[in-house]
């Protein structure tokens, strides 16, 4: 089997092709559009533009199992600067992907997808309720993008019988090593690494800091992927993919501070806050059906994470 990794230079991406590379039997194709690639054994690298759609037809030939990781990351620093643009981008990198790994050889997608097209409750939500209600504020777009290409890769799978099997994955926050760090378009966790690790002076925290995030490790959701590889029964399925804890914003700013030493840290609450007080979803559903459970604690995650950005800041 040939598997296809869409974005495999990205956060995901390369946790992703690190997971599979070397796996006997299953070379790995990896596409990277300007972020250069990197060494891996048995990967083959596509370099593939997927705005363009002559680009994305050709990237998949041969391939029997593609991985879509590729597209633009909606942060809230992103929506707060510009918020149509990346969401735009996104509906044209995908579309085009799963285009071609529709129209190819292919016959098994996973869709790493995402869990902000869930409406905002203060219930744990399961995956039926994706489709009920809007997603929250300054979400919308980015919910409803998310919503519109699931239900593409659904269309193709149920209705016009172009792909025996797919599956999409909803991460919560994912994070790790390789993350974007800069601050105009990052997640607000490698910011704070950022921020931590050069004394920022005050360290600024959008909200009240008791807003609550699920954090999962780019390395377990690299395993999810892994674990929903083979084409198994055929038809669609959507997953949520999620670790037990709910964290605060605050917990997770005063677990960086610990681990790096930074006692006399100045914190500044700035009371507004563009992104949902609490999104809470359950991966039993996928625990059940896969046997994945996370491996990373949170503790260690972002201890690893601030010594990584530490020994790489100046490099990547």
């Amino acid at each position: 089997m040939t598997i296809a990794v869409a974005g495999a230079t990205g956060l995901i991406g390369r946790h992703v092709v690190e997971a599979l590379a070397g796996r006997a039997g299953e070379p790995v194709v990896a596409t990277y559009r300007s972020r250069a690639p990197f060494s891996a054994e048995g990967v083959r690298w596509i370099q593939c533009d997927f705005t363009d759609r002559g680009q994305a037809s050709r990237a998949f030939t041969g391939c029997d199992t593609v991985i879509l990781c590729a597209g633009r990351v909606s942060t809230s620093a992103v929506l707060r600067n510009e918020p149509v643009e990346s969401v735009l981008d996104n509906l044209r990198i995908v579309t085009n992907a799963m285009e071609a790994a529709a129209r190819g050889d292919t016959r098994h997608v996973v869709l790493v997808s995402s869990c902000t097209g869930y409406p905002p409750s203060l219930e744990l939500l399961e995956e039926e309720q994706y489709e009920t209600g809007n997603p929250p504020g300054h979400w919308f777009g980015v919910g409803w993008m998310h919503r519109n290409l699931e239900k593409q890769l659904e269309w193709y799978v149920r209705t016009l019988g172009w792909l025996d099997s797919a599956v999409a994955l909803r991460p919560t926050l994912v994070y790790g090593p390789h993350d974007d760090f800069d601050p105009q378009t990052g997640h607000f966790l490698p910011s704070l690494v950022r921020r931590v690790v050069e004394r920022a002076r005050p360290i600024r925290l959008a909200g009240d800091g008791a807003q609550t995030r699920n954090l999962i490790h780019a390395r377990d959701l690299a395993s999810a992927v892994t674990a929903v590889l083979q084409p198994g029964k055929k038809g669609f399925r959507a997953f949520n993919v999620a670790t037990p804890d709910e964290v605060s914003v605050l917990s997770i700013l005063q677990a960086l501070l610990d681990a790096d030493g930074f006692d006399d840290a100045a914190v500044e609450l700035e009371g507004q806050n563009l992104g949902p007080t609490m999104l809470r979803v359950s991966g039993r559903r996928f625990m059940d059906a896969t046997g994945w459970r996370p491996a990373t604690s949170v503790q260690d995650g972002l201890t690893e994470l601030l010594a990584w950005y530490r020994a790489n800041r100046h490099v990547e």
